[in-house]
């Protein structure tokens, strides 16, 4: 054994004796199971970590995607560039905004039954609420004999998905140059480093992942279709209710706090075959976000995707693709590896960022929200990662 170890196992047995706080005393734990073959974890030598159980800075390499490069440098002599990445945010609504804001109005480009119930009187919003399917279509005539209702037009979905799809890719283009810092320095948040992928490998990873994106795209395709939504989702009338959006962000936040609460708390069983397989994570990147299980989608996602949508009754359907959009896009990036421009001022305000949730895929007990930190505040559950500053997260982050 090394001269070092009867040193380390004095403290932790110090620690357990005082009641030392995990969050401050806990040994760095191994993230071999979240990286494939070609992944190893690596901590940059321009980041110090103090923690007893660090490597030593002989042994840790520099990983290529945070070492100083020649953007880095002159991205350094601009430093207003960073915040372009704040132009990800408005992006995320691309789609609604265009068809509802500018000279391609959804209204010159689709026909009007497809968006109304009776084709007529467009914008009148006793009748703006969705298309029906027509009855000879092939898809009626499936569901037709254990499902008499009419079906709605599939209109709104197919935008829903594209608004989601589209917001998708102007944050994976912007990641991608925040990453190689073309906009800027970036940090990694935890103090041993960034995991180190291949970017192309995890991207096709991410975008298959059959608890993710496949089994959301099935959620929002069987409640459209099936008429399962308040009324006033299948509404063209109007633009983004911007107020309805913050409603229904904050509403899917709190019920997932408990969702995800309950699936730590509940029972060893549960927690084993829903979340814990999110949790191998433990200095998680921005494509681990979705790579956990069906049931944990399920429980901590669509069901409280469709409490929201029946207590936020009155959203129209742009409102739903804002909200849609925002959400899947600002749950990726709570989990990246670096941290954003924005996060000093969204952590005053309590919105959630990619170091408060560190806190959570490091430590397991803390940081159970994941948009807004206000509910681990009102229960004492929030731990800011400025307590593990210089210790297992890097100072700033």
């Amino acid at each position: 054994m090394a001269p070092t170890e009867p040193l380390r196992q004095r403290r932790s047995a110090n620690n357990s004796k005082n009641g030392a706080d995990p969050l401050k005393s806990s040994p760095p734990t191994s993230d071999e199971s979240s990286c494939s073959d070609s992944e190893h974890v690596a901590t940059t030598s321009h980041f110090a970590n103090t923690s007893d159980d660090a490597p030593s800075s002989s042994t840790r390499p520099t990983p290529p995607a945070f070492s100083s490069s020649p953007s880095a440098k002159t991205s350094s002599s601009m430093p207003y560039l960073q915040y372009v990445g704040l132009l990800v945010w408005p992006c995320m609504l691309f789609l609604p905004l265009l068809l509802t804001t500018t000279s391609h109005h959804y209204s010159t480009i689709f026909p009007r039954q497809w968006y109304t119930l009776n084709g007529e009187k467009w914008l009148n919003a006793e009748l703006e609420q969705g298309g029906i399917w027509n009855s000879n279509t092939w898809i009626n005539s499936i569901t037709a004999k254990w499902y008499d209702k009419p079906l709605r037009h599939p209109l709104g979905l197919t935008l829903g998905i594209s608004a989601v799809a589209i917001g998708h890719v102007f944050l994976l283009i912007y990641f991608r140059m925040h990453q190689q810092q073309l906009l800027g320095k970036t940090t990694p948040i935890q103090s041993r480093g960034a995991v180190q992928y291949v970017y192309y490998d995890a991207l096709k990873h991410h975008l298959a992942q059959p608890g993710g994106f496949l089994l959301l795209g099935l959620y929002l395709t069987i409640t459209w279709v099936f008429d399962m939504l308040p009324s006033s989702y299948y509404s063209f009338e109007g633009g983004i209710q911007y107020g309805n959006v913050a409603l229904c962000l904050i509403c899917q936040d709190f019920v997932q706090f408990i969702m995800h609460k309950v699936e730590h708390v509940a029972h060893p069983k549960v927690y084993r075959i829903s979340h814990k397989p999110h949790h191998k994570y433990t200095n998680p990147k921005l494509f681990d976000a979705f790579d956990g299980s069906v049931p944990d989608t399920a429980i901590m996602i669509l069901a409280p995707l469709f409490v929201t949508a029946h207590v936020v009754r009155t959203c129209n359907v742009w409102t739903y693709m804002a909200f849609g959009s925002t959400y899947a896009n600002w749950l990726t990036l709570i989990h990246s590896e670096v941290t954003f421009p924005w996060e000093g001022v969204f952590r005053k305000l309590g919105l959630g960022t990619a170091a408060d949730h560190h806190v959570h895929h490091k430590f397991f007990k803390y940081n159970f929200g994941h948009l807004f930190m206000w509910f681990d505040m009102l229960v004492g559950s929030y731990r800011s990662p400025k307590e593990v500053w210089g210790k297992e997260f890097n100072v700033g982050v």
